[in-house]
């Protein structure tokens, strides 16, 4: 594991997690018991028209249904070891099977290659921006042997593409405060030195929208790439927007990076104003994603505003020059092999930070979940 001096997720955090995991594994047992029941129960005229003799298709789902478990094993191992010292209860119930089944086909959309195809159009803009803006400035640090550029990656995900910004050469922090995908990036920093060491079938329980009678069954091996020791960032447990908004941080960023992630903060304008105040004048945020707003909100602790992108764009305005905008059709941690898919329309943009000061950021955190907007956009 890493170093033990970051942020970490709260001491009820493993029991919801291991219960999510076991809520996950009783559902694959229902549904494996339920096809089988199912197809044993046809009459032997239908039983001539399958493809594969049910006995067969029941195999390959349970032996599916235990790869997701062996990689599910570590993952539990890993968080078991955050709950010693704890007493390891928890009076917040597991949200259900959903979120470990979210989890692997976002591992899948991460590290492995069937996801490439899926994150390259995102991961392609992204670094290109980051590479375009601050390259010269590498290869200049690089030559004096001075500090590489700074790079902040706020809801990180499980890793990937802190992983990919860290091995061109620049200094990477990096954040995420839902749970399971937090304890994904451990688990490929633990369990990932050995390309393709992981081989779950993640789509196993999916028997819905199949073009093929195995696609839910195929092996996805992960990572695709080896994660050596030090090559993935540590990362800090936590909203951006209270890990980052102190006095320490303010100007010490050189570039800033948001992967799907704009649309999850608990406060998108003071998300905006925390991520000025993190970045030098002159320095760059890159984005891909949509404005889903799929994250639920507590109204106890955040605002939940759904802000289109006009509006966004007006309230970045005040601290960023927006260079560039686009929008790209794209997927997300989809089944690339089901007939049925949600795609998403993202914004991209590049911009660059201004000098106008992110007023009150840095200064008393005890604002931090009704923190005022900016002045009303004007409308003609």
């Amino acid at each position: 594991m890493a170093s033990q001096n970051r942020e970490r997720p709260a001491a009820w955090a493993p029991a919801v997690c291991l219960g999510n995991i076991r809520q996950y594994r009783e559902n694959a047992q229902r549904e494996v018991g339920r096809v089988k029941r199912n197809l044993s129960g046809l009459s032997d005229d239908d039983k001539v028209s399958l493809v594969r003799k049910p006995e067969e298709q029941v195999q390959q789902m349970e032996q599916a249904v235990a790869a997701n478990l062996q990689v599910l094993g570590k993952l539990e191992e890993l968080i078991s070891k955050e709950s010693q010292g704890t007493d390891g209860r928890c009076d917040r119930p597991p949200v259900g099977p959903k979120a470990v089944q979210s989890l692997l086909q976002t591992l899948v959309r991460h590290w492995s290659s069937e996801g490439l195809q899926e994150r390259k159009e995102c991961h392609d803009k992204l670094l290109g921006a980051l590479d375009t803006h601050l390259k010269g400035s590498l290869e200049k640090a690089v030559a004096s042997k001075a500090a590489p550029p700074r790079v902040v990656i706020p809801g990180v995900s499980v890793g990937r593409l802190a992983f990919e910004v860290q091995s061109r050469g620049y200094e990477v922090e990096a954040c995420e405060h839902r749970l399971l995908l937090w304890y994904g990036m451990e688990l490929i920093r633990e369990h990932g030195s050995i390309a393709e060491a992981l081989r779950p079938q993640p789509f196993a329980v999916n028997t819905c929208n199949r073009l093929r009678y195995k696609d839910n069954v195929r092996v996805t091996p992960m990572p695709d790439v080896a994660v050596n020791s030090g090559c993935l960032p540590l990362q800090r447990f936590g909203h951006f927007s209270q890990l980052y908004g102190t006095k320490e941080a303010r100007g010490s960023f050189d570039c800033l990076l948001t992967e799907y992630s704009l649309d999850v903060s608990l406060n998108l304008f003071r998300f905006v104003r925390t991520i000025a105040h993190t970045l030098r004048p002159g320095a760059l945020w890159a984005n891909f994603g949509p404005l889903a707003y799929e994250a639920d909100h507590d109204e106890a602790v955040g605002s939940g505003l759904e802000l289109s992108w006009e509006e966004l764009k007006f309230a970045l305005s005040h601290f960023f020059e927006v260079l560039e905008e686009s929008w790209h059709d794209a997927l997300y941690a989809q089944n690339a092999e089901s007939l049925m898919q949600m795609q998403y329309t993202c914004i991209y943009f590049k911009a660059v930070r201004n000098s106008t000061p992110a007023i009150g950021i840095g200064e008393d955190q005890s604002g931090y979940a009704s923190a005022s907007p900016p002045v009303a956009m004007e409308t003609s």
